[in-house]
């Protein structure tokens, strides 16, 4: 199995921790400092396991998340525009494939996540890189998960995403 876990992935958008893929980060990403503080962040987003042999659910049936747009959640309707706009679409896109692969459900319900995760996460990463806007490059590791993820659950629904 392998293990999927969205704090890992902003770990590595941190630069603080190895990516879930097993690369190592550059040699100048300085060692965090408390252990503590680190497993907190590490526990924002709960792990999933992922077999390695991923098959189709039988009987599901796929909707794709655009078709979705009665169901966002506020904050994903504000990230449309704006200066952070693609950074939490990158957290945003991580948090609710995460929720397909872990639920299992190819409709709306599943393809729709709630916004707390990406609100905890950006200000984590925010205060991270001492930044008050975050840009794609801060979750640029993320983005790469979500992708990851979104074959998985493309595979899992029959369909797009």
């Amino acid at each position: 199995m392998q293990n999927i876990n969205l704090g890992r992935a902003l770990g590595a958008a941190l630069a603080v921790m190895p990516l879930i893929s097993g690369v190592v980060v550059a040699e100048t990403t300085p060692a965090p400092a408390d252990i503590a503080q680190e497993e907190a962040f590490l526990s924002i987003l709960p792990k999933i396991e992922i077999p390695d042999d991923v098959q189709p659910i039988p009987g599901a049936v796929n909707e794709e998340f655009r078709n979705c747009q009665a169901f966002w959640p506020a904050g994903y309707e504000l990230a449309r525009s704006g200066p952070e706009a693609r950074a939490l679409r990158d957290i945003y896109s991580f948090v609710r494939t995460r929720n397909v692969v872990a639920t299992k459900d190819c409709g709306c319900t599943g393809k729709v996540a709630d916004w707390h995760e990406v609100d905890a996460a950006a200000a984590a990463l925010r205060e991270y890189h001492n930044v008050e806007r975050l840009t794609w490059l801060q979750t640029e590791a993320i983005s790469t998960e979500a992708k990851k993820l979104i074959a998985v659950a493309e595979t899992m629904c029959g369909g797009s995403f």
